[in-house]
């Protein structure tokens, strides 16, 4: 039936030459399209696009025009209720959305019109981001199961908020930022199945128009009609993904088209270094060269002033987003605009650390990657963060990042690691991935010296040291709470595994202080830590086997869900990560352990090795967890998995210790 119905919509095109729109379709064949749709066929789904059809048209100056036609057919109530009103968001300044028909056509026969003057424009929601982005609400109103609703929308202008001044009039305003280019993202993905997406674009020849389509196959039509290049590119019944826990981002995985005419990476980098130079975002002034100086005063080498100045922007300039005006996409404000409000947004924090770099003699410039998603090697516009470069005295590229790392002793967050990057260098720059962190880097090492009497009780120490974003992950714990409520923290590090357990005594750093790596003991008593039974059996699972501090920091080797056991997509985790759990346990003079965990040893992108052993009255506890990528392919996943659950398995496993039998005392 989904075949029948791509021959329908195909028939249609011809008819729709000449003067009228190409969304102008009469009402009698858009129901013969959706009838030819078997709703059986989607058993699951709450609807499903019939057709989504994108007329696209560029002029010289790169200043597009979209116009969008889609047909749905609503198959349940809930899919009536998601239906029942349209969001089309827009940031007023980069681009403008206008609605050209909506109408419902029911089950029964009936039409009814939205009309376009009933549609609202509302402000988005905001949060510490406030550029007064907004969305058309499109109230489309009560639906049925069956009822078709029919949207034309125009969009004019482009997806990234390059804000100007408001000088120019009419559409002029939303010509790109890189003027006379063109480029496009368009997800070719959604919630419901889609019988037929279609994207068409017109540009002039001379625009030299590269594309790929990535994660899909596609019918692609590319022909010249006199001046002009016409793409056309369809694809056909689009089944949603099946979602798997901790996946990568869908724009990873998914359908999706990018078109450019930018001719390389190298371009686009010579553009963005240009924007930023002619603008004068990184301009030295009096204050900035004080601050500067002030901030360097007395360290040696320029590794010690780039970690200073790089700190001081991370902790000293805010994160917050205000509309400025122009400037608020490629285009850095001035380093003096951002230190005077003392906040900005990403590309405010690195400009604001390019100028301090330079104002110490320090070449640098700014760059631009996409944090969660995968850049790939066509040259379209895919960032949405922006960090700093240092390059040193032998030409080596450093990146510096300022908005990810307050409470962080790195200079790059490693969170950022497999991660593509455009260095904004005066002579150009090709795309570049960032290196793996060996999980080394990150060491989180938890040591437990305890002792067990014969009633249960539990006493000891625990030591915790930990660096690179392990180290970060403790520190956050304290620096999202109030310093009033540092001590509450300071007591839940082991009660989420034993509730009963009482802080003695803790000795830790400064959580702000990161010129040392974390390290903290704090000494413990968990009365009734062992569950004794009639006999006088003791069953426990040692302490550190149960990771009270990856239990109390939501640690991914803890929280990464182990399902499916075979994935069909890549998986991201935090960052690369090694755990060592280790416990000397003094158990009771003569007791006898049974129970104990063979030792284990596995290798792959998870490694794992433990090891449970007792030597006369005392247990030794030593596990290690490696997790060695950030982005786990889907050949990869088998051995993390089998790391993740032997390692969790552990947790679980309880040792039965049987005291000695008492002497009797001879009278």
């Amino acid at each position: 039936m989904r075949r029948a119905l791509s021959c329908v919509l195909l028939t249609m095109a011809p008819a729709l030459a000449g003067a009228s729109p190409f969304w102008d379709i009469p009402v009698e064949k858009l129901r013969q399209a959706a009838s030819a749709v078997d709703a059986a066929a989607y058993p699951k789904a709450d609807a499903v696009i019939i057709f989504d059809r994108r007329e696209v048209e560029v002029e010289d100056s790169g200043l597009s025009r979209t116009v969008r036609h889609t047909l749905t057919r609503v198959l349940s109530p809930a899919g009536a209720r998601e239906l029942a009103s349209q969001i089309l968001p827009y940031d007023p300044l980069s681009a403008d959305v206008a609605v050209l028909r909506c109408r419902v056509l029911t089950w029964d026969g009936k039409v009814r019109d939205v009309s376009p003057g009933d549609v609202l424009d509302v402000p988005d929601h905001q949060w510490l981001i406030y550029w007064n982005s907004r969305h058309r609400l499109v109230p489309v109103g009560k639906l049925d199961p069956g009822d078709l609703v029919e949207l034309v929308t125009r969009r004019v202008g482009f997806t990234y908020a390059l804000l100007d001044d408001g000088s120019e009039g009419g559409e002029s305003r939303f010509v790109p930022p890189m003027k006379g280019h063109f480029y496009d993202i368009v997800p070719l993905w959604a919630d419901v199945p889609a019988i037929e997406q279609r994207y068409r674009v017109r540009i002039a020849a001379a625009k030299a128009l590269q594309y790929q389509i990535y994660n899909a196959a596609a019918e692609v039509s590319d022909r010249r009609e006199g001046d002009s290049r016409v793409v056309t590119v369809v694809v056909r019944d689009f089944v949603p993904l099946d979602r798997e826990p901790g996946m990568a981002a869908l724009s990873d995985v998914a359908p999706k088209l990018l078109l450019t005419t930018a001719a390389d990476w190298n371009a686009k980098a010579l553009w963005f270094h240009g924007v930023q130079e002619d603008a004068g975002s990184f301009e030295v002034t009096p204050e900035i060269r004080a601050l500067a100086e002030s901030v360097t005063r007395g360290l040696p080498t320029p590794e010690s002033k780039v970690a200073a100045l790089n700190h001081w922007v991370a902790e000293n300039i805010r994160y917050i987003g205000l509309h400025m005006g122009e400037g608020e996409g490629y285009t850095l404000h001035p380093a003096a605009m951002t230190l005077a409000d003392r906040g900005g947004v990403c590309k405010d924090k690195a400009g604001m650390l390019v100028a301090l770099l330079r104002a110490v003699g320090l070449e640098s410039y700014a760059a631009m990657t996409m944090a969660g998603e995968r850049i790939e090697y066509l040259a379209a516009d895919q960032f949405n963060h922006c960090v700093t470069v240092w390059r040193r005295g032998d030409g080596e590229a450093i990146l510096l990042d300022p908005t990810w790392i307050p409470g962080v002793r790195e200079m790059w967050s490693s969170r950022e690691q497999q991660q593509e990057v455009l260095l904004g260098l005066p002579e150009g720059a090709d795309l570049l991935t960032t290196p793996l962190s060996p999980p080394e880097a990150h060491p989180l090492e938890v040591s437990i010296r305890s002792r067990l009497d014969a009633a249960g009780d539990l006493e000891g120490t625990m030591t915790v040291r930990a660096d690179g974003q392990s180290d970060a992950a403790l520190r956050r714990i304290y620096r999202n709470r109030l310093r009033a409520e540092w001590r509450a923290v300071d007591e839940s590090w082991l009660v989420q595994v034993a509730p009963d357990a009482e802080l003695i005594r803790i000795d830790r750093p400064d959580p702000d202080d990161l010129s040392k790596p974390w390290a903290m003991t704090l000494s413990f008593r968990i009365p009734g830590y062992a569950t004794r039974l009639d006999d006088g059996t003791l069953l426990l699972t040692p302490l550190s086997a149960r990771h009270p501090v990856g239990v109390a920091s939501r640690a991914d080797e803890l929280h990464l869900s182990t399902e499916p056991q075979t994935r069909r997509y890549p998986t991201r985790v935090g960052c690369t990560r090694l755990v060592t759990l280790a416990e000397t346990l003094t158990l009771p003079p003569g007791s006898r352990v049974e129970g104990l965990p063979k030792e284990a040893r596995l290798d792959g992108n998870g490694r794992f090795e433990s090891t449970w052993t007792v030597k006369g009255d005392t247990l030794a506890v030593k596990e290690t967890l490696a997790l060695t990528t950030r982005i786990v392919e889907p050949e990869q996943w088998p051995s993390l998995r089998a790391a993740l659950v032997a390692f969790r398995d552990l947790a679980e496993a309880t040792l039965s210790v049987r005291l000695a039998a008492r002497k009797e005392v001879s009278r």
